[in-house]
């Protein structure tokens, strides 16, 4: 896909993360990418801030090697590398052209703030005036002088909007759907191109939907009833893998609960058992109590009989000698 830079839509100056990375590799290549992104360069005006994008490749490091024996030519003799023409020229262009772009668009949006404070104020002036003319009669008619004015809106910044649609998203999400939050430039993409009295507006999905948001001109807003529906409604691939992943944690989630319960159950069946066992073991105590006691009464009675023996020796004894 080619992409022309002389005609840019200014979305493009707020690309970031995976959607700027694919702009820089379909205007310039897969290495001119991956060199970028070596250096955490992750949105345009990061790039159009860095002194030199190529001065990267004068450091020894591991993580060049590859991308050196790509994009530049190795001196035999001195054994230095030297980037080639080609590479050089396309990167140096389109920072140049992102640069003189962003340079306009921040002089044109200035100049709109400032153009519609200035008809705010003439139309405030300009009721004021009005209401302090006073009416003339001519022989018994009135002339009166009936005006028309017309206003543009009062456009915000591209950033402005995307903020306030990121925010309109996120809060239909938490109120719509459990355990699902879209991610703008993952998720979708706002794209906003700028006219004269309004901004026009789409959102791509990540399912390559694209959606159109309408411009409300009363209330300097975007109706994004037609995203909402498509992925609420539709047959969206990107949210069904993504309600699939809700219900996948869900299910976890529930099982997890459940082998609590049931080791609690387990654990309260322990207990039981060993209170049982110990009441058990109480009274087989208790038991061997009692056969130590009938043991010990037991043990007493031989001495007994031993004393009733020595008593009737004793009276034999004593009828001998009476005789």
């Amino acid at each position: 896909m080619n992409i022309d830079l002389n005609n840019l839509p200014d979305e493009v100056l707020f690309y970031s993360n995976e959607q700027f990375y694919n702009f820089i590799e379909q205007c310039l290549g897969h290495d001119e990418m991956e060199l970028i992104k070596l250096q955490s360069i992750k949105n345009i005006r990061t790039l159009i801030n860095v002194p030199d994008v190529l001065g990267v490749l004068n450091i020894k490091c591991k993580e060049l090697v590859e991308l050196k024996n790509r994009i530049c030519f190795t001196d035999e003799d001195s054994h230095q590398f030297i980037v080639k023409p080609g590479i050089k020229a396309g990167i140096d262009d389109m920072v140049e052209v992102l640069k003189d772009k962003n340079h306009r668009y921040i002089k044109r949006t200035k100049g709109s703030k400032s153009s519609s404070l200035s008809t705010k104020t003439s139309y405030s002036q300009l009721n004021a005036s009005v209401s302090n003319t006073p009416s003339l009669n001519s022989t018994g008619s009135t002339s009166t002088a009936t005006l028309s004015i017309t206003t543009s809106p009062n456009v915000m910044s591209i950033k402005d909007y995307v903020n306030v649609i990121y925010d309109s998203i996120e809060k239909f999400c938490a109120n719509t759907f459990k355990n699902v939050i879209l991610k703008n430039d993952i998720d979708y993409f706002i794209q906003l191109t700028p006219s004269h009295t309004y901004v026009d507006g789409y959102i791509k999905c990540s399912c390559n939907s694209r959606i159109k948001m309408i411009f409300r001109t009363n209330t300097n807003s975007y109706q994004l009833s037609s995203y909402f529906k498509h992925i609420k409604r539709s047959r969206c691939r990107m949210m069904k893998k993504k309600q699939e992943q809700s219900n996948k944690l869900s299910e976890k989630i529930d099982d997890v609960s459940d082998n609590v319960a049931q080791n609690n159950d387990c654990h309260n069946i322990d207990n039981c058992s060993a209170s049982d066992q110990e009441m058990l073991n109480d009274e087989n105590d208790s038991f061997d109590i009692i056969n130590n006691n009938y043991t010990t009464k037991k043990s007493y009675s031989p001495p007994r009989k031993r004393l009733s023996s020595l008593s009737s020796t004793s009276g034999t004894r004593a009828k001998k000698k009476r005789s």
